[in-house]
């Protein structure tokens, strides 16, 4: 008999039941009853790891001192990194990839632990991470990605973190929209206590993506029982995957008239003073180049003036020369660029061209007024 208190509740009662049935049990010469173990949980296990990879790596003291397990979109990704972050790209099964991303803080505790064997409390100067960074945290990253697996087996939605390990650095949060794939990402974000007795207080984020078929179902109602409907059409084609073309056409490109290149001796080129003459050809106005930054020829025209701007008239070098520039003698042999054999001029201008309005005319490009003249060596 279990004597009876008038104090004692129900959950009272059932605690003295499994004292008096754990205490028949010894008395029959019984082994105790072990307390079952807690189902693991992202935080305990990702907490685990992280602190089992610094012991094992370096015996290194980290205390985490939280752990918060998430899911986010590439979108959301750079909103959650902190300022001026060192971020791993991840290598996974399949050609995946992921991000980790340690905050200033982390990344000084691990290197000063490395080099100085301890961890300092001195301030930080703003900088952003180098490479000598990235390559002294990297064998941290490669052993917190292998314990990783073996604790979170078990967990819900964190079957596929296992098979990363670090590939490159990034200092520049930008990229990661072009690397990683648009999908859906498991995270785990840590708040860790970094070294003993003096210690950092850093930040790191774990972002790896999540496959379709890993993604948790939304649990909707069960739908009625309906009537067996006719077959509904065949999906729409996927549309194509979308490109930088769209964003490439609009990429700024720095082009330059050339009227002629004189080659000149160092006492002419000293003596340049402001408001001197220099003679140029004849034929400068009627065979100008119009050139890229780095001196390839696209087309050739006639330098002149158009709507209050100075102005290159193209034209199709396959045809003859009109009016007065056929009085121009050539100042370069055929197949000849400018004195530099082997460069020819154009000779596409006259085929279709996406990039190239067509019309009867030639195409006008034109440039503001010009305050000096730009004489480049040749």
């Amino acid at each position: 008999m279990i004597p009876s208190d008038p104090n004692d509740r129900g959950d009272g009662v059932l605690r003295r039941m499994l004292r008096v049935r754990s205490q028949a049990r010894l008395g029959q010469g019984g082994a105790p009853q072990l307390p079952s173990p807690a189902a693991p949980t992202p935080a305990r296990a990702a907490a685990t790891a992280i602190g089992r990879a610094a012991d094992r790596l370096y015996k290194l003291p980290v205390r985490t001192l939280s752990v918060r397990p998430g899911a986010l979109t590439l979108a959301e990704l750079p909103e959650m990194l902190s300022d001026l972050p060192l971020i791993a790209v991840l290598q996974g099964p399949g050609d995946s990839l992921g991000a980790i991303a340690l905050c200033p803080q982390a990344v000084a505790g691990l290197v000063e632990w490395q080099a100085l064997g301890r961890v300092t409390s001195r301030g930080l100067e703003r900088r952003r991470p180098s490479r000598s960074d990235a390559l002294l945290c990297a064998e941290f990253i490669d052993t917190f990605l292998k314990e990783l697996p073996a604790e979170m087996a078990g967990v819900e939605g964190f079957e596929a973190v296992a098979g990363f390990s670090f590939m490159t650095h990034l200092d520049d949060p930008r990229p990661l929209s072009l690397m990683l794939d648009d999908g859906p990402f498991r995270s785990l974000s840590f708040d860790l206590g970094i070294g003993a007795p003096d210690m950092r207080e850093g930040k790191l984020l774990l972002a790896l993506p999540q496959p379709a078929g890993l993604a948790r179902p939304r649990t909707e109602a069960p739908a009625p029982p309906q009537v067996a409907a006719p077959a509904a059409p065949s999906p729409p084609p996927p549309s194509p995957r979308p490109t930088l073309a769209a964003a490439m056409q609009d990429a700024p490109v720095q082009l330059s008239a050339i009227l002629c290149r004189r080659r000149i001796s160092l006492a002419e080129l000293r003596g340049l003073t402001q408001g001197r003459l220099l003679t140029l050809p004849r034929n400068s106005l009627a065979q100008a180049t119009l050139e890229t930054a780095d001196g390839q020829v696209l087309a050739t025209g006639k330098f002149g003036e158009a709507e209050g701007c100075h102005a290159l008239r193209l034209r199709d070098p396959a045809l003859p020369l009109a009016g007065d520039e056929a009085d121009f003698p050539a100042r370069h042999a055929p197949g000849d660029l400018d004195g530099m054999p082997g460069v020819a001029p154009p000779q596409d201008l006259a085929r279709p061209d996406p990039f190239r309005e067509t019309g009867a005319g030639a195409p006008v490009v034109s440039f503001p007024a010009m305050t000096g003249l730009t004489m480049l060596g040749g």
